[in-house]
């Protein structure tokens, strides 16, 4: 199954497990309906300006609020002095804690009190960092971006493609992410591609900022004499730091993998899994988005191999829901069939986010 060019005679066949999955969960995000509570929340900005509306959710210091008149609307948090409404939320603050009940006003403005079962909680604006309606629907806890990019250099006769995915899902206990990358350069002489999906799931735990995690992995790399790697794993992560302008989250575990090679053949491994993954975001305009994250596999059964891959995501809003993005990528194994063991590649392109 794949997607064929014809420009310049280039020919991109995308890998079938990596197709089958980004079509499945797009079929799945537009089959979901939503059903939405009254829009009765009132936010207040600090000039004085009332908005009526539904509050959808806090994330990356912005406050998505659904209108009748205005659509959904992103507000900076930074911005909002006052935020009345008769619903239950799950709220994270900068500490690490959670709670699940009502946000209120306290006695200034940019000050809220949170009310839950262990009593009444204030906290200066700027420490809630996370807020989501705990009736909220299951389409309304996801969010998915998608981006595709495509260059071609006459000069060299290089063509090079990308499909890029992320599919975010939380609720009050877990927060669930899927990510994928196709990568494809032809040239004269030869085609090559690569590919990876990720999925993580993540719990939290009795302990504040620290959560159980599982994931697995899938990818291919013709640069590296990968034909496939399969790897399950699971371990203890921590968020170090969670403020309304970045985040910063580590995981260290185990993994078994399952790969085949061009020349050495088929193996299976069991490895160490360190991962950090790093996000940031500036609002003002032109509103940014930084999306890092770094893994290291030192190997426990063949000695001396240690693998890497790192993903970077720069992403600039064009305008509402469509942005300008870089991607890049970086893979290493010291191990490989290749030569150097190294590949890497960076794409531009355009995503849209849902």
């Amino acid at each position: 199954m794949g997607i064929t060019f014809s420009d310049r005679q280039w020919s991109y066949q995308l890998k079938r497990p990596i197709l089958s999955v980004i079509v499945g969960l797009v079929l799945s995000i537009l089959c979901f309906g939503a059903a939405a509570k009254a829009k009765t929340d009132v936010v207040t900005l600090y000039n004085g300006d009332r908005i009526t509306g539904e509050i959808k959710s806090l994330d990356y210091g912005i406050l998505k609020l659904s209108t009748d008149a205005m659509g959904t609307v992103s507000i900076e948090w930074q911005d909002i002095a006052n935020v009345d409404t008769n619903y239950y939320y799950e709220i994270r603050v900068t500490d690490g804690s959670r709670h699940l009940g009502s946000l209120e006003a306290a006695d200034q403005p940019g000050r809220y009190k949170v009310v839950d079962l262990d009593g009444e909680h204030f906290f200066e604006a700027l420490q809630v960092i996370s807020m989501r309606p705990i009736e909220k629907s299951f389409l309304d806890r996801l969010d998915a971006y998608f981006s595709a990019g495509y260059s071609f250099t006459r000069a060299s006769s290089v063509a090079q493609s990308s499909l890029n995915t992320s599919i975010n899902y939380e609720d009050e206990k877990s927060w669930n992410t899927l990510t994928g990358r196709v990568s494809h350069t032809d040239d004269s002489q030869e085609s090559t591609s690569s590919s990876r999906v990720d999925l993580n799931r993540s719990v939290w735990t009795s302990r504040v900022n620290v959560f159980r995690s599982s994931f697995a992995n899938y990818e291919t790399n013709d640069e590296l004499g990968l034909d496939y790697r399969y790897g399950v794993g699971a371990g203890l992560g921590r968020v170090f730091s969670d403020t309304f302008r970045h985040r910063l989250t580590g995981v260290a575990g185990l993994q078994v993998i399952t790969e085949e090679n061009k020349d050495s053949g088929s193996d299976q491994n069991i490895e160490l899994y360190l991962s950090s993954r790093f996000l940031a975001w500036r609002l003002n305009t032109p509103e940014l988005d930084v999306d890092f994250s770094l893994n290291v596999y030192p190997s426990l059964t063949e000695s001396g191999r240690v693998r890497s891959g790192s993903d970077l995501r720069l992403r600039w809003e064009i305008i509402e829901d469509l942005f300008f993005d870089i991607t890049a990528y970086g893979t290493y194994d010291n191990k490989a069939d290749s030569n150097s063991g190294l590949d890497y590649g960076v794409t531009t392109g355009v995503g849209w986010e849902y």
